[in-house]
């Protein structure tokens, strides 16, 4: 009894306390009313048996059951979810749904005007009244975060037993996937991305860059963002001889063994972190949807009451599954527009594409903005999020098309709702906003040429070679994956009831829906053959890196040992019009870059004829000597055409919008941080920028890392302790 009386005593607090953003209080009030009326008569509308009594007032009778639902919501609900809450997820949705139907089942009893035939005609009206309220709440951006439920559910996170209090500023983290710096800062030009707008305009924040080197992927950024050290990842997935074994990163054997790997304990959460949505955890105390924390017991969303403030505002969950079918819908609507419309460089977007877009778009971006605001009412000192929305769309839509850019506003509506969390946090916080990488647009070689990679590959060795090609896409599956297989070791009911739906498609624990399933058969058959034999030729697509390796041949396969196997296998493939360059390793040379019309001798800082490398910009010599001394790099790497006029390449997979080798905005990332915060070197390669992070945190949040605090501050450049040190 005490602790429901406690619980009102709380809502009466933030009733009296609540200050919404978007205008008055009384203002919001009104439209939420309004809102309200209106779907209700929509519900009344829409539902037989749920009607006026003959002779009711329609304005009198809505506006009196729309008050009393109101009230309904603000005086019992919280009863149900107290009350379900501890049990699960499922129990608080159930108890969610029936609480709707009761609630419009009893209102006739308290509404003159209104009649209804049964359970069955109460359980309709509920879901028309909340589809209805829905589409309304987003016509009007009544936005969830500004409510009152989310509010309350905020102040209950700020009392639990292991919030940390505290005046020194946390930090929060917020990678937008695959956004190049180049296309922010025109966003900020064309009047979007309204609230990253008003901090870069206000002069609160300045938006820096910073280049990839290759490979330009998230692996391989994450994995230096995170830990500091992004070393032996060549590409997204790559082969490694000694095992015979394709390492894919978005498979949680593969990432947990790469975060063996690269950690030394150091890494950017390792103080009480948290990580939300990533592929490495970055040694955090807790991880949420990341893939190589997975399988680990002790992390996941079990560990986590965000299911429970999801749940918390009124239809909220009915909301997400109306708001993924517009999603779906939108995406084909999309993608017919795009056909009808002759716009080129396209492909195809049907499913399963429009479901992952959906998840990430709506589901994913919802759930990962409330981990964030749990984690900072928790106080913890640094958070961690990955948005995967803008570097979804633009694989399928394009970098710079209008429904890329819609997703891009998405993510920034998250940063301003978790800026106004912050407001309420038990501690301040300071916001970085990062990229991992670019993109750069371009038809793809197998539209171009008919063929793809291995093919061609294939044919200059002779054409009888067996080969294993992978080219699948399987990313935009990763988080959801990650998401599902969380949910599946979540215990209780909802842990239950998800192990016994997504069965037939989870191995060891781990859910693999999309291509990512026929990717990881793919790799095991590949792995089991190794023991037997291997075949002629690996051909691996990366965004516009291809990477050959050839099995039967130990180590890295040289210029010369491909000169005596294979006969003018390099000159033909440099000679064809969709390769830009070729990386090897010569015995008497060392690295070369191969043009069609000259070499570049990396190691003797000599070009002969027309530079290969030269057509790429940027720092794209040093990309390829770092790509060059990988662990693990291919015998032969290639680079696609470049097109400088429209700045376009030809990926080896199937997406128009293609990042991982080099050309174009793929290699621009974004650092975008508070205005007094000055860079201490050039930030070239993710180590750099972790290194930078770090320092800021440590120099003007007076944080320390390593677990408990225990590891010494990271020296300025040119100090010391940091001359002899490689370069990243």
């Amino acid at each position: 009894m005490r602790r429901l009386i406690d619980f009102y005593r709380l809502q009466i607090h933030v009733m009296r306390t609540w200050r919404p953003s978007s205008g008055s209080r009384v203002r919001r009030i009104v439209a939420t009313l309004v809102v309200s009326v209106v779907s209700f008569g929509g519900a009344v509308f829409l539902t037989p048996g749920y009607d006026l009594a003959p002779g009711a007032g329609p304005l009198s009778t809505t506006l009196l059951a729309a008050i009393l639902l109101g009230v309904l919501n603000v005086l019992v609900r919280p009863v149900f979810i107290g009350a379900f809450a501890g049990i699960s997820v499922i129990a608080v949705a159930l108890a969610t749904i029936m609480f709707q139907v009761v609630s419009f089942a009893v209102l006739p009893n308290f509404v003159e005007g209104l009649v209804v035939s049964g359970l069955i005609a109460s359980l309709v009206a509920s879901f028309m009244y909340a589809i209805v309220n829905t589409f309304l709440t987003a016509i009007f951006s009544i936005s969830s975060d500004d409510s009152y439920f989310a509010v309350l559910v905020q102040q209950l996170s700020a009392r639990q037993a292991d919030v940390v209090r505290s005046d020194k500023p946390g930090l929060v983290v917020v990678q937008i996937d695959g956004l190049a710096q180049p296309i922010l800062a025109r966003q900020v030009r064309a009047g979007r991305v309204p609230h990253l707008s008003d901090w870069v305009r206000s002069g609160r924040y300045h938006l820096n860059g910073w280049e990839a080197l290759l490979p330009p992927t998230t692996p391989a950024s994450q994995a230096g963002l995170l830990h500091g050290n992004n070393d032996g990842i060549p590409a997204f997935r790559w082969y490694e001889k000694e095992t015979g074994r394709t390492m894919v990163t978005n498979h949680p054997e593969d990432a947990v063994e790469v975060a063996a790997r690269i950690s030394n304990g150091e890494g950017l959460l390792s103080n009480d972190g948290a990580s939300v949505g990533n592929l490495f955890s970055g040694d955090a105390a807790r991880s949420y949807i990341t893939m190589a924390t997975i399988k680990d017991k002790a992390q996941g969303l079990g560990q986590s009451t965000t299911f429970f403030s999801f749940f918390a505002s009124p239809y909220n969950y009915l909301s997400t599954i109306v708001r993924s079918g517009g999603e779906i819908l939108k995406e084909y609507i999309q993608a017919r527009r795009q056909e009808r419309a002759g716009i080129v460089p396209r492909m195809h977007r049907g499913m399963p594409y429009p479901v992952a877009r959906a998840a990430t778009n709506v589901a994913l971006r919802d759930l990962s903005t409330s981990l964030v605001i749990e984690e900072m009412y928790r106080g913890t000192p640094v958070i961690y999020v990955d948005y995967t929305d803008y570097d979804e769309i633009a694989h399928h839509s394009g970098p710079e098309r209008g429904e890329t850019f819609d997703a891009l506003d998405g993510v920034d509506r998250a940063i301003a709702t978790l800026e106004k969390a912050a407001g309420s946090a038990p501690r301040p916080y300071r916001f970085v906003i990062l990229s991992d990488h670019g993109q750069t647009l371009g038809a793809t070689f197998l539209q171009r040429y008919g063929k793809t990679l291995g093919d061609v590959v294939r044919e200059l060795m002779g054409g009888q070679q067996s080969v294993e090609e992978e080219a699948g896409r399987v990313e935009e599956w990763g988080q959801t994956n990650a998401f599902l297989s969380e949910l599946t070791q979540v215990k209780g009911v909802s842990g239950s009831l998800a192990r016994t739906a997504l069965r037939s498609q989870t191995s060891d624990g781990v859910v693999e829906l999309g291509p990512a399933g026929e990717e990881e058969a793919q790799a095991a058959r590949v792995q089991q053959e190794a023991s037997e034999e291997r075949p002629d030729l690996i051909a691996i697509a990366s965004g516009n890196l291809g990477l050959v390796y050839f099995p039967q041949m130990p180590g890295r396969v040289t210029l010369e040992q491909l000169a005596t196997t294979y006969p003018g296998l390099v000159d033909a493939l440099a000679a064809h019009p969709g390769v830009g360059a070729l990386l090897l390793r010569s015995e008497q040379h060392g690295g070369l870059v191969i043009g069609h019309a000259g070499i570049n001798y990396l190691d003797e800082g000599r070009v002969q004829g027309v530079d290969p490398v030269a057509q790429y910009g940027g720092r794209s010599r040093e990309a390829f000597i770092r790509l060059d001394g990988i662990e693990h790099c291919p015998d032969i790497s290639v680079i696609s055409l470049y097109d400088p006029e429209f700045e376009e390449v030809a990926a080896f997979e199937e997406l128009i919008g293609s990042h991982g080798g080099l050309g174009g905005a793929q290699t621009q990332a974004l650092l975008l941080h508070p205005t007094e915060w000055e860079l201490d070197e050039e930030l070239v390669g993710a180590p750099a920028v972790y290194r930078q992070i770090r320092r800021w945190a440590e120099r003007h949040l007076d944080m320390r890392f390593g677990k408990d605090g225990t590891a010494a501050p990271l020296p300025l450049p040119g100090s010391d302790a940091t001359r002899g040190e490689p370069a990243a």
